[in-house]
């Protein structure tokens, strides 16, 4: 998607200077190599976890660029139609938030009546998510309102580069599957490691999930010491094994390859 979010290249950027990052972004965002990479991400690991929900009653709003190339558009639709449980728009350059709400009244919701959670293109769920997300969802609801929820167990595998491996974090409210209950606001509304300083929230670290870095977004590659001192340790193998065995069975081969497991 262009627009305003959490991405650094707008912050601070007022309204009328926005069209020269807006087109520098399409060239970003669109070139080849990036859109193969992140076909495969999002088709192998992020649908596919979608796909294997052992409660499968949610929607995924996917948003992107009215900007995208139409190949890549193309190839996003099918991939979008092949999954009933996918809402898509293309939308022009807004902020992600209201991109969300307005889909959200084209298809009959009500923020007060949606358990939001967000995801990025290569993020890939536990299995259980939805059924844990729900669990949590229903006891929360009855006795908060407004809540939030976090799967803080990350498998953060970085794909090339000199720090290249799997690493172990404990990552309370990192963006991957973050959950909010707000009847005026979307989770894209909150600064995703604030959300618990602004509402109940509860962290669950039974669910793991896995963050892929490829270094294509604006998240840059990180030097040892700084993977050191968040608290990045690389994961045992067997330890691995456990985890992908227990709720990444799913994967394809390719899924492995492109999760860093191979």
């Amino acid at each position: 998607m262009i627009g305003r979010g959490d991405w650094k290249a707008y912050r601070n950027v007022a309204e009328s200077d926005l069209e020269p990052i807006y087109k520098q972004k399409e060239q970003e965002l669109f070139g080849d190599e990036r859109m193969k990479a992140r076909f495969v991400t999002f088709e192998q690991l992020t649908l596919a976890s979608l796909d294997a929900q052992t409660d499968p009653d949610f929607k995924l709003l996917v948003i992107s660029s009215d900007r995208m190339p139409k190949v890549y558009r193309d190839q996003l639709q099918r991939l979008c139609d092949a999954r009933p449980y996918v809402v898509l728009r293309f939308v022009p350059p807004m902020h992600v938030a209201d991109a969300q709400v307005q889909t959200l009244k084209e298809i009959g919701l009500e923020l007060q009546d949606c358990l939001q959670f967000r995801l990025d293109d290569d993020d890939c769920l536990s299995k259980d998510y939805i059924r844990k997300l729900r669990k949590h969802g229903d006891t929360l609801w009855k006795a908060h309102g407004v809540f939030a929820v976090s799967f803080p167990t990350v498998i953060y595998s970085v794909i090339d580069g000199p720090t290249q491996g799997l690493y172990r974090w404990f990552n309370p409210f990192l963006g991957v599957g973050v959950a909010v209950r707000h009847p005026q606001r979307t989770v894209f509304g909150f600064a995703h490691y604030r959300i618990p300083t602004v509402m109940v929230a509860l962290t669950d670290p039974s669910v793991p999930s896995i963050v892929t870095h490829y270094g294509m977004n604006d998240t840059p590659r990180h030097a040892k010491e700084i993977l050191a001192k968040r608290g990045m340790k690389k994961a045992p193998r067997d330890e691995l094994d456990r985890l992908i065995t227990r709720h990444f069975d799913y994967l394809s081969e390719t899924g492995m390859k492109a999760a860093g497991f191979r």
